[in-house]
């Protein structure tokens, strides 16, 4: 039989593929290959227990590509001998080892196949269980409950406020009270971080993607909803996504009496830990999240709604109202007396009220709430607050440590723990229980203001700057933006920056304030701000409006004329209006010693009004019992001094 004939060209390509098996660059690339895999599997791992940056993993990455077509040149190339490595053309084909190179490649290459294959079976079938560790039981009675730390790693949700589908649709305020509840229950799911109400219901209504509303909340997934209430029954429908690809973790709908919703929330948050379950964790499953604390509906009915107004700092009165009538029907509600006491414990801030009388009432309210339930962290809370503005300063640090001792996850006494600490002037201290609350409620205006400002005073500028425009920028409306727009001015001068203090003044000019007395504050600054690009005219403006500053009451701008003045060296006025402004707020009873803790305005602290303002409120007592602040020492048994 005539020998088969081949084209040139095919005998050609023939041969070169011949000659990539007899080197062995086909088994060098899959080899390569599958152990590159393996390697980035080990790494991979290895890097995320050192959290270590993904730029790390990245170049690894980088690396590896850029050395596999440098591994196939080296196979074409070069050619292992007993001798050790030669280039190829310096080998005789007679003595070429390269069958027996090529037997010790496939076994290697199966070995890493099977390291592989394992590998890949662990990630498949193995669940990642949390190491977090339970939180201790810390002793309510001590002081020296320490400082919340940040968590290793949490697994995280947010309740977005339901969606209000009654046939009236008035039913609003009831669909984000249930939200708020399921929120409160999870929240008692301590190895679960769950974002605070504020920033969870800033997202009310908008039509953004999950994973950006999960990139903005901090958390991995996401529990939304609908209610439709029609008389004295209730359907929820409920379901938890994943934030990042929206995969779908549990769903249900709920059709019951309205007297069932405590029921209904229990069974939707123990739906939710169900679902993740092996990520928390949890022990103790079957027992109950939810405790009913009235089976009164009417008055959780209005319970609901005027914890919606406290939330929102708006509308005092009516969230009063509401809770007085909720207490009249039932006198039993623990959680009922302590929003009341809440409301009242703030409404001397946005009401025209004798506060002596209504902090007096808010504390009575507080201690009824813990009679019929003295585990209740708000009521401790609130008490902390009261003993706060009346300046007994260890009682309120007492009540506040016992409220995060009962839940370390309590927002509100994060919150308000910070402020105490920052107005005694512990800034350290304060920055880690604003930290915790702001990481808790991310978007919420009060924290990141408060969080601004102590970062600020505590020489983080760049941090104070991003977390104020963040709390002007969270849409809350015109109002409550009045707060944090005074801090915004305040940092702004300290910066020396004239040209924005001056446009963030004018926009607190047009802004609804949430103060009493506002219209006659923005006449004032009205008037004020032709004047501020000048030195000789601003001073000499509140030389002369000082006492009708003053003389405007609970919104008067003092504080504000006191950073003007220090910005143009009159320390001299700026220790006038100090006077006259703390005797304004003594006489109001909401002295304030925070303006003061501004790079800025810290050389009155070594001022007679400012010594005379830290004994009225009781601070020089707190500091040597606590320990005095840094830049402040004693002299004596009953003088000191602030540098």
């Amino acid at each position: 039989m005539p020998p088969t004939y081949l084209p040139p060209r095919v005998e050609q390509q023939m041969s070169l593929f011949d000659e990539l098996k007899r080197r062995n660059v086909f088994r060098v690339g899959i080899a390569y290959a599958v152990s590159a895999w393996v390697l980035l599997q080990v790494v991979d791992l290895v890097l995320e227990n050192i959290e270590a940056p993904p730029l790390v993993m990245q170049i690894f990455m980088l690396a590896l590509a850029i050395g596999f077509p440098i591994a196939l040149i080296f196979a074409w190339a070069f050619e292992m001998t007993p001798e050790g490595v030669r280039l190829e053309k310096h080998v005789d084909r007679n003595q070429s080892i390269t069958h027996i190179t090529a037997q010790r490649m496939n076994r290697n290459t199966i070995i890493a196949l099977v390291i592989a294959v394992v590998l890949l079976l662990v990630d498949k079938f193995t669940p990642e269980i949390s190491t977090e560790a339970a939180p201790a039981v810390t002793q309510v009675e001590s002081a020296e409950t320490p400082a919340p730390e940040a968590k290793a790693k949490e697994v995280s949700i947010a309740v977005l406020p339901f969606v209000d589908m009654s046939p009236e649709g008035d039913q609003a305020y009831f669909a984000d009270g249930i939200s708020e509840e399921i929120l409160n229950v999870l929240v008692k799911t301590h190895s679960l971080k769950v974002a605070g109400r504020t920033s969870s219901f800033q997202f009310r209504g908008r039509n953004e993607d999950l994973r950006t509303i999960g990139e903005a909340l901090g958390v991995e997934h996401i529990l939304e909803g609908s209610i439709r209430k029609a008389s004295n029954r209730v359907r929820i429908t409920a379901q938890l996504v994943t934030a990042d690809d929206g995969f779908h973790l549990w769903s249900e709908t709920y059709d019951r009496e309205l007297t069932d919703i405590f029921a209904i929330q229990d069974e939707i948050a123990r739906s939710i830990t169900n679902a993740l379950a092996i990520e928390l964790n949890l022990a103790d499953t079957e027992k109950s999240l939810v405790s009913v604390s009235t089976t009164n509906m009417e008055a959780y009915d209005r319970y609901l709604e005027a914890r919606g107004l406290i939330a929102q700092r708006r509308d005092f009165q009516r969230a009063i109202n509401l809770l007085t009538e909720a207490n009249q029907m039932d006198p039993e509600f623990a959680e009922g007396w302590a929003a009341n006491a809440q409301a009242h414990s703030l409404s001397i801030y946005y009401l025209d009220v004798d506060r002596d009388e209504t902090k007096n009432k808010a504390e009575a309210m507080a201690l009824k709430s813990l009679e019929l339930d003295p585990n209740l962290s708000m009521a401790y809370s609130v008490l902390g607050d009261i003993y706060r503005d009346r300046y007994e300063w260890i009682k309120a640090q007492q009540s506040y440590l016992h409220a995060l001792a009962l839940n370390p996850d309590e927002i509100e006494a994060n919150e308000q723990y910070a402020q105490m600490l920052w107005r005694a002037s512990y800034f350290d201290e304060a920055l880690k229980y604003s930290s915790r609350a702001t990481e808790l409620d991310p978007l919420s205006w009060l924290n990141l203001t408060v969080h601004a400002g102590l970062r600020y005073a505590s020489g983080d500028n760049t941090g104070g700057w991003a977390d104020i425009q963040r709390a002007l920028n969270t849409g809350t409306g015109a109002s409550n933006q009045d707060f944090a727009l005074r801090h915004a001015i305040h940092m702004s001068i300290s910066d020396g920056n004239i040209e924005r203090a001056i446009e963030l003044t004018q926009s607190l000019s047009t802004t609804d304030w949430s103060l009493i007395g506002d219209a006659e504050t923005k006449a004032y600054f009205n008037q004020l701000i032709p004047n501020l690009s000048s030195r000789e005219d601003t001073l000499a403006f509140l030389a002369e409006h000082l006492d009708h500053s003053i003389s405007l009451g609970f919104a008067s701008p003092w504080a504000t004329d006191i950073f003007w003045a220090a910005y143009y060296g009159d320390y001299e006025l700026a220790e006038k209006i100090m006077e006259k402004g703390t005797q304004l707020d003594e006489k109001l009873g909401v002295l304030d010693a925070t303006w003061f803790n501004y790079p800025i305005t810290n050389p009155l602290r070594n001022t007679k009004p400012y010594r005379n303002l830290v004994r009225r409120i009781n601070l020089d007592d707190y500091w040597r019992e606590n320990g005095f602040p840094r830049n402040c020492r004693p002299l004596g048994d009953d003088d000191f001094a602030c540098n």
